[in-house]
């Protein structure tokens, strides 16, 4: 019998479908936002529902689902090749989600894609190492201080 640990990040690797955000996925990927940000974003003070639509307001969203489930998203910002946001879903780090969706923002710019991370948030800070994005900036006037990054690939 094959152990559910090795088998399901083939499953989410085959099986996940990236496609645009539609009206009807609002409230999911809001969810995903203020959860992550109550778990891992202590220096966000009072998160809420509402914060995704002011974070993301005229961004390109891409959701991932694997099943019915949304179990990640990824915020661009064409016009400066940024990358606002990117976050998968509690309990689905580790099966390759958030580079689907890096890889789509990727594609999806024609410049090196930029983006910036929170100096406190190390995991965010190893996965873009990890995936050949270079620390172009530190901003230590920033609040809360910051790196940013640009990809190293294009």
């Amino acid at each position: 019998m094959t152990n559910q640990k090795s088998f399901l990040p083939n499953k989410v690797a085959t099986e996940l479908v990236l496609r645009a955000m539609r009206p009807e996925d609002s409230d999911a990927v809001a969810r995903i936002y203020l959860e992550s940000r109550q778990h891992h974003f202590p220096w966000v003070k009072h998160p809420r529902l509402a914060d995704f639509l002011a974070d993301s307001r005229g961004e390109r969203v891409m959701v991932a689902i694997f099943g019915n489930e949304i179990v990640g998203f990824a915020s661009l910002s064409e016009w400066d090749h940024f990358l606002h946001l990117l976050f998968v879903k509690e309990g689905w780090q580790g099966y390759g989600i958030g580079a689907r969706l890096l890889e789509w923002a990727r594609q999806a710019v024609t410049e090196p894609l930029e983006l910036k991370v929170v100096l406190a948030n190390v995991g965010a800070q190893r996965f873009y190492d990890r995936e050949g994005f270079v620390r172009i900036r530190k901003s230590q006037l920033a609040r809360p201080q910051n790196v940013t990054y640009r990809d190293g690939r294009k």
